[in-house]
């Protein structure tokens, strides 16, 4: 059973104007910032249960700086929800092994969770909290608009990872029983969190993504045919995007110290060949 965790942050409803949901994953991270904020279910000693959220302030050359578990029954989530169970059995806890249809944390009361978070992240990262406009552009972002990037081997070679690492997050999704188009959703959040790119960059790495995944050009037909892998059957969905990683892995960029060399231009009125990526 799914844990629901778009639906689940959502309820949350953090004032991190930052803040998006990648798998079962809260992301915040500023753009003028390496420092981000990772918010996840805390697994207890048994298997798919969890007591609590793990936050953990990371830097992204550093590592982890600080983190913290904040767990349900110091927090008073479950309280009213375990007053009203008759057995004592998983007090202060969620499970994610039943099929009734229900988020596994429904009942709760996030008002606890909510204030403990926002006092950490008061602590431990105050930019957190500043408003996306305040934001300046980080160095990434300055390289991408001041060059001519797709002549830069370095920024081809970091949109060469970006869009592996979105492949490598369309493929894990399957294991989870998540489609395409759920996984794709904030593929660029979960880029520019693993990859360090900014929001442009990450969103170029998804349509590269796509088009191998796809095996066509971006285009009107492009919603379709995402709708068609996601209703595969997951073991199908899985060897389309270990397909797509291996032809994504013969285009691998090098970096070079000196610009690629120069492509035949094609003759007047002759249309070039369409290539994947």
């Amino acid at each position: 059973m799914p844990l629901y965790a778009q639906e689940f942050f959502d309820r949350l409803d953090l004032p991190l104007p930052f803040g998006t949901v990648v798998g079962d994953v809260y992301y915040a991270t500023p753009t003028d910032s390496p420092i981000r904020l990772r918010i996840e279910f805390a697994r207890t000693i048994m298997d798919r249960q969890y007591d609590g959220l793990r936050l953990a302030v990371v830097h992204a050359e550093r590592g982890t700086l600080d983190t913290v578990h904040l767990r349900f029954a110091e927090h008073d989530t479950f309280t009213r929800r375990d007053a009203e169970r008759s057995s004592g059995d998983g007090r202060g806890v969620i499970r994610d092994w039943h099929q009734d249809g229900r988020p596994p944390w429904a009942g709760a009361d996030l008002t606890g969770l909510r204030t403990g978070i926002v006092e950490f992240v008061q602590v431990s990262c105050p930019s957190l909290t500043a408003p996306r406009s305040f934001a300046e552009p980080g160095p990434w972002a300055d390289r991408w608009h001041e060059t001519l990037w797709a002549t830069d081997a370095v920024v081809l070679t970091r949109l060469h990872e970006a869009t592996q690492a979105v492949l490598d997050l369309a493929e894990s999704g399957t294991y989870d029983d998540r489609p395409i188009t759920e996984t794709l959703r904030n593929a660029r959040y979960f880029v520019l969190d693993m990859v360090g790119l900014p929001l442009d960059q990450g969103m170029l790495a998804e349509a590269a993504a796509v088009t191998q995944l796809t095996g066509r050009r971006l285009g009107p037909d492009t919603a379709g045919a995402l709708e068609r892998i996601a209703s595969m059957p997951m073991d199908k969905q899985r060897a389309i995007f270990q397909a797509a990683s291996r032809r994504h892995a013969a285009t691998s960029t090098s970096l070079r110290t000196s610009p690629p060399p120069a492509r035949p231009v094609p003759a007047p009125g002759q249309t070039p060949a369409a290539r994947s990526h």
